[in-house]
């Protein structure tokens, strides 16, 4: 198995206007890959995203659930994302960290190349991003 690559990238998107990259985009700008994964959630913010800290509660949720529940304009805070593929595998990792980065760890290169294109600020995850 190829070893994750972990990539950051500014959540905030130059405009005009100036924008913000929510999960939502994220997920989607994977395409079918995310389409097909069921997720985990952990938040940090009690009481700031209680749809969230449900679905947190619930274990594994599909993609299309975990998309009902972060509406296209929502900025997050804090939060881990752990995508599993249907054996079970932890095939992607995100993270958001402050509100003002992504970070990001897969070894699926379809993921890699969409998120190279869309957020060519991606670049290699700083030393201590994916502490546990």
């Amino acid at each position: 198995m190829t070893a994750p690559v972990p990539l950051t990238f500014s959540a905030w998107r130059d405009g005009p206007p100036k924008r913000y990259v929510t999960l939502a985009e994220l997920l989607l700008r994977m395409g079918e890959f995310a389409l097909e994964l069921t997720w985990t959630v952990e938040v940090y913010e009690e009481g700031v995203h209680p749809e969230l800290e449900r679905a947190a509660a619930l274990g594994r949720i599909g993609t299309l659930e975990l998309l009902a529940l972060v509406a296209p304009a929502r900025q997050l805070v804090d939060g881990d994302y752990d995508g599993y593929d249907a054996g079970g595998r932890l095939v992607l990792e995100l993270q958001e960290f402050d509100g003002t980065s992504w970070d990001l760890r897969t070894a699926e290169p379809l993921v890699l190349d969409a998120v190279r294109r869309w957020f060519p600020d991606a670049e290699p995850s700083p030393p201590g991003a994916w502490d546990e």
